[in-house]
């Protein structure tokens, strides 16, 4: 359990939101301190659960100082954050301290409960954010796409995306609860929001396997960065935001990668075209390679992958 004394200094951290994204991650790659963790904690959840006109320049700066880019000053605020509920603070810390096995079930939902506590104007201020991002108004000006018909997918050769995609699914890896109730509910909200989040929801499992990450929980993680880069997918914010909360409150053994996760995620979703963008009709009966090829996506090298292709290798020399 987290100390009260500690969630009401975190609590006034995120309602301020104030500090310098980049360079907290160059102190955290220098060194991680528990200090920096919370510091940068709390300014992604200030940005997801109170001023999202603020993610694009925290995670673009956070990513760069992470990764040796060039970090730069924070931009100016230009409007007030939205208000914090007290529910919202209970159901967060609820999430938090539950034990990590249960909370990793438990994680999806719990979220989306989180959203439902946010002040009702958060999604008029997230709307001409998401607006911003490549290809999201182009797509958002024609219909919310209906579901892939894995039937006709049937028809594909093994080695075809198609296939490839119908399989994923059936293994699992399609709509779930929380999610399959929430899908009427998310056509109504304001434009492109209903657009996008019908279609993340719709389409995660394909983007996750064109983009080259893996069902596991770290290369989740990065999905969400991915996801927030992509087209300012504000679940991912949200999520991506609680994730860093635990991390810097819990720390649990490699951190270090899951933030390495984080913001390699978000640096590949700006490299890669907007997916929100593909016909993918055009690239079911084409080989992953092809398709990758065709619409310019390089897939992710996970940094998750990579520790644990090194702790196997250490592990086999003795």
């Amino acid at each position: 359990m987290v100390a009260a004394a500690t969630k009401s200094a975190f609590e006034v951290m995120t309602e301020a939101g104030s500090g310098d994204a980049g360079a907290l991650a160059v102190g955290l790659r220098r060194g991680v301190t528990g200090l920096g963790l919370r510091a940068l904690a709390a300014k992604a959840l200030h940005a997801a659960a109170a001023a999202p006109e603020r993610i694009s320049d925290i995670y673009e700066n956070a990513s760069a100082g992470w990764l040796g880019g060039p970090v730069f000053a924070p931009k100016l605020r230009t409007d007030e954050p939205l208000p914090i509920s007290p529910a919202f603070w209970e159901a967060f810390w609820e999430l938090v301290d539950l034990p990590p096995d249960t909370r990793q079930r438990q994680f999806a939902g719990r979220v989306m409960g989180l959203a439902g506590e946010l002040d009702p104007g958060i999604n008029a201020r997230m709307a001409p954010v998401a607006r911003e991002f490549p290809g999201v108004v182009q797509a958002a000006a024609g219909r919310i796409p209906r579901r892939h018909d894995l039937d006709a997918l049937a028809n594909h050769p093994p080695a075809s995306l198609g296939y490839a995609y119908r399989q994923a699914m059936l293994k699992g890896g399609g709509l779930a609860e929380p999610f399959d109730h929430v899908v009427p509910l998310l056509r109504h909200m304001p434009p492109p929001l209903n657009h996008i989040n019908v279609q993340v929801i719709q389409s995660l499992t394909l983007w996750r396997l064109v983009a080259g990450y893996s069902s596991a929980w770290m290369d989740e993680v990065a999905m969400g960065g991915f996801l927030m880069a992509q087209l300012g997918h504000h679940y991912s914010a949200l999520s991506t935001a609680t994730t860093l909360t635990i991390i810097a409150l819990k720390r649990p053994k490699g951190l270090e990668v899951t933030l390495d996760c984080i913001f390699r995620g978000w640096a590949h979703g700006r490299e890669t075209p907007p997916l929100i963008s593909v016909s993918w009709d055009e690239f079911w009966a084409l080989r992953m390679d092809q398709v990758r090829e065709a619409a310019g996506i390089t897939p992710f090298d996970s940094p998750y992958a990579a520790a644990m292709r090194r702790a196997h290798s250490e592990a086999t020399k003795h």
